[in-house]
């Protein structure tokens, strides 16, 4: 692993700060954990080696192998803890007040993260996480919204089971998966736009796929990701480095609703995490780069780290959107994280299977 944090150094930081969280158990002896600071979902956690001892497959803050740094963390309020998280959309409308100054101006909201959760353990595999926030729009809307943020968190079946040569295609490689519902809702009709936004931290080293039409559209959010990004007939493929900062943003219109991220552990192993998602072109997706106003309907984003905040990927996927002229007022969006490991070639099979994609 890149950033080697534990299931123990993890759970030992929340209990020495009573941060409550729920341990899930998925198939095969793989596990997560949800944290009721931040809403977060980190994991997940191979059964070997022992469960104390093993990895987050997801990147995590390497803050959390600092107990005597950790209280600071917190008190800071610093959002950057790792694993998978929900923020708010657009970011541009909510995070940011003078798109002219993007970078003077970004202020992650603290209502969104780490906001102020109720984590509700329901079984020992599944669990609730809940949440209101009063957020201001500074740019393409005005005013005031209150939003109602509900997630579900429960394991998610294989979804290559019911595949006559099943058997032969798995043989060695482990499969986990957990479903993420997530249910944004305003508490009355506004101008105001929102969409839960899907941000699922990654270590650095693989290749993120995006399968796609050979038009897609995408747009830069700050620097061109240049060699790291390469567009083929059906499918882009970015590396995910964590030393070269780029954003990207990919039209709803010519995604799918699926993406991969292909890596290694340093046994040599390989893994691959699926995430699939409710892709909807007839809908708006909002977000917008600073620097271009009315460019929009990305519904998948694919940011990579400098460095300076950790040196992490990230795949991001947007739900669908409320309020204003969508003429909701909730939506329930079901995201998929699908994980396996095993050989590399065998990983690559299940890949094309998945994706589409063959990956060499």
């Amino acid at each position: 692993m890149n950033n080697h944090i534990t299931f123990g150094q993890i759970t030992a930081r929340l209990r020495e700060h009573d941060l409550d969280h729920a341990v899930l158990a998925l198939q095969n002896g793989v596990s997560i954990v949800v944290s009721r600071r931040g809403g977060r979902i980190f994991g997940p956690f191979l059964p070997q080696p022992e469960p104390e001892e093993s990895a987050s497959i997801l990147w995590t803050s390497s803050i959390f192998s600092q107990p005597d740094q950790f209280g600071a963390f917190l008190a800071s309020g610093d959002w950057n803890l790792g694993g998978e998280r929900i923020w708010m959309a657009p970011e541009i409308q909510y995070s940011v007040h003078d798109r002219s100054d993007f970078w003077g101006t970004l202020d992650w909201p603290p209502q969104v993260d780490p906001g102020d959760y109720a984590l509700e353990q329901l079984t020992d595999s599944r669990s609730r996480l809940s949440q209101d926030m009063t957020l201001e729009a500074y740019n393409i809307a005005s005013g005031n919204t209150t939003l109602h943020l509900e997630r579900l968190i429960q394991p998610a079946a294989d979804p290559l089971r019911t595949l006559r040569n099943y058997d032969a295609l798995v043989e060695g490689v482990l499969f986990a998966g957990y479903e993420h519902v997530v249910t944004l809702s305003e508490s009355k009709p506004n101008e105001i736009m929102s969409e839960a936004w899907s941000l699922v931290q990654l270590n650095p080293g693989g290749v993120l796929i995006i399968p796609a039409s050979g038009q897609v559209a995408f747009v830069d959010y700050y620097e061109p990701a240049g060699a790291l990004q390469t567009t083929h007939t059906d499918h882009v493929r970015l590396q995910i480095t964590g030393v070269h900062q780029y954003k990207l943003g990919f039209k709803a219109a010519h995604v799918f609703g699926r993406m991969g991220y292909f890596n290694h552990f340093q046994d040599g192993r390989a893994y691959l995490i699926v995430r699939s998602f409710y892709n909807n072109p007839s809908r708006p997706y909002t977000e917008e780069p600073a620097h271009l106003p009315g460019w929009n309907g990305y519904s998948i984003h694919v940011y990579n780290d400098d460095g300076n905040a950790g040196g992490f990927g990230e795949m991001e996927c947007n739900c669908q959107t409320i309020g204003g002229r969508t003429g909701r007022s909730t939506s329930t969006d079901e995201l998929m994280l699908w994980l396996y490991v095993g050989a590399a070639e065998k990983v690559r099979e299940i890949a094309v299977h998945l994706l589409g994609v063959s990956i060499r």
